[in-house]
């Protein structure tokens, strides 16, 4: 069943007035007629649906339809002007008929009376809905705990939820403000739009090269994000550290929205205080660095023991008489001097997770070439290693094969002052390192186990095969062209 309408009707004609009150109270409606203005506001208050025409009060009430909450029906003249009409009628809920001589508009009115309810009843239901989800979404902005705020287009904040009381303001004595009341003087020319943007006329910048604004207006890829800025306290004696995203639109013709009175478009931002996570960060930096300062001076602390140890081992071969006596101190101290090698690498390196294989290795050929004096006997030593990292407990076993097999091949591969060629190689291969010393040398005996006849291949390879198996790898033994020792070893996960 519906509703009856209670109809507030305000004609100039009697005789239109007597047609109205018949056809509405047919149908169930009750009809107040107002013989002027003054009594409009009185009866407005119980209206459900207002009725008048364009000659009612000379027109006055027509033309300030749109200010009453009440949905409106219009009579208008057939040579009433048009565009005056359409501005009568600019409610959504108004409507309007053309009065006709023979009252043929009269059947209409119950019609065009319960559209116009209909229609307000409607938008009432529509904005309800919009107030409570509105409502829902305030409160949820002034419970997040980081700053929400909203500038209009000349860059003064029109809200702030309650979080920005962590700097001690209350959201009214900032709203109408421009935000420059808020941020740090040395920060203003980097962030204001009306200051950068001048930077950047006539420049293509792309979205990653987009400038960070605090009234940023774009959207999507070249919003502003984790912008830092300082903000003002309200005492003004602190000044905080914050990150801010901030986004909005632009209105590339210059054209004014209504968001803001007719203030242009605004942006939206969210405030984020990150005093103590960059104070955290700086604390974390200092103590990372102290904490590698530390490690490189254990490693230049470890380099110097050594080289005294090489330096002892030296010492005494010079006390002893015995050539193959003295050759073993020698190769003792070849090898405490190559480990002595990778500590130093580390502590002249960049990185402290551990050797930089490339420079160690031209390091440690360079001085193997100076024991068993490479340039007066014409043997190369060649370094082919890639640009990898190897941890100290691959390093350092790698450094002692390297050492035993070049000084091998110093031993061996060249008699009679044969000239030639040692080469170190190091390479990735998916998951495993690719490591061998090869020279050009005379090769192994058929035998394969010595260089010299009726020999055994010693306890230098009975270690290079140890220190194999110890970084996990195979060995080896090849002969090409000279002798080739080859080790396959799994690459450290994480490395």
């Amino acid at each position: 069943m519906q509703r009856r309408l209670r109809i507030l009707v305000a004609l100039s004609k009697e005789e239109d007035a007597s047609l109205v009150e018949e056809t509405l109270s047919s149908v169930g409606h009750l009809c107040t007629f107002v013989p002027d203005l003054r009594s409009v506001e009185q009866a407005m208050a119980e209206a459900d649906v207002i009725l008048t025409d364009t000659e009612f009060a000379s027109g006055a009430f027509a033309d300030w339809l749109s200010l009453w909450p009440v949905p409106a029906v219009l009579l208008a003249d057939p040579l009433f002007d048009p565009a005056r009409l359409a501005g009568n009628t600019v409610d959504e809920s108004s409507a309007f008929i053309i009065r006709d001589p023979d009252h043929a508009w009269i059947k209409y009115v119950p019609l065009l009376v319960r559209k116009a309810s209909s229609v307000r009843e409607s938008l009432d239901r529509q904005n309800s809905s919009i107030i409570r989800t509105e409502s829902s979404y305030m409160n949820l902005l002034r419970v997040v705990p980081d700053i929400v705020y909203v500038l209009d287009g000349d860059g003064c904040f029109v809200y702030l939820n309650d979080a920005v009381s962590q700097l001690g303001w209350k959201p009214s004595e900032l709203v109408g403000k421009h935000f420059a009341e808020l941020v740090h003087p040395d920060d203003l020319p980097e962030v204001g739009r009306s200051i950068v943007l001048r930077k950047f006329e006539g420049v293509t910048t792309g979205p990653q090269a987009a400038p960070k604004l605090f009234d940023e207006r774009r959207t999507g890829d070249r919003m502003t994000r984790g912008l830092d800025v300082r903000l003002r306290h309200r005492d003004g004696s602190e000044w905080t550290k914050t990150s801010v995203d901030a986004w909005g639109e632009v209105s590339s013709l210059g054209v004014n929205l209504p968001e803001f009175q007719a203030q242009g478009t605004g942006t939206v931002g969210l405030i984020h205080d990150v005093s103590k996570r960059r104070e955290d960060e700086r604390k974390l930096a200092r103590e990372l660095d102290a904490k590698n300062l530390l490690l490189k001076e254990i490693h230049h602390r470890v380099k110097n023991n050594m080289q005294v140890v090489s330096s002892l081992l030296s010492l005494e071969s010079d006390c002893i008489d015995d050539e193959q006596a003295k050759a073993v101190f020698i190769e003792c101290q070849t090898q405490v001097q190559s480990m002595a090698l990778v500590h130093e690498q580390i502590y002249r390196g960049s990185s402290l997770e551990g050797v930089e294989a490339g420079a160690y290795f031209e390091r440690l050929a360079e001085y193997l070439g100076g024991v068993h004096d490479s340039g007066s006997r014409r043997i190369t030593i060649d370094v082919r290693a890639d640009d990898l990292v190897l941890p100290l407990d691959t390093a350092m076993p790698l450094s002692i094969i390297t050492t035993e097999l070049v000084s091998n091949s110093f031993k061996h591969a060249f008699p009679d002052s044969r000239s030639g060629t040692v080469t170190i190689s190091l390479a990735r291969d998916g998951d495993s390192y690719d490591f061998s010393v090869a020279d050009d040398g005379v090769g192994y005996e058929t035998t394969g186990l010595s260089r010299v006849p009726g020999k055994r291949k010693g306890i230098g390879m009975d270690l290079v095969e140890a220190l194999a198996g110890q970084i996990g790898g195979t060995m080896e033994r090849r002969q090409s062209n000279g002798a080739i020792v080859a080790i396959r070893f799994p690459v450290e996960p994480g490395s």
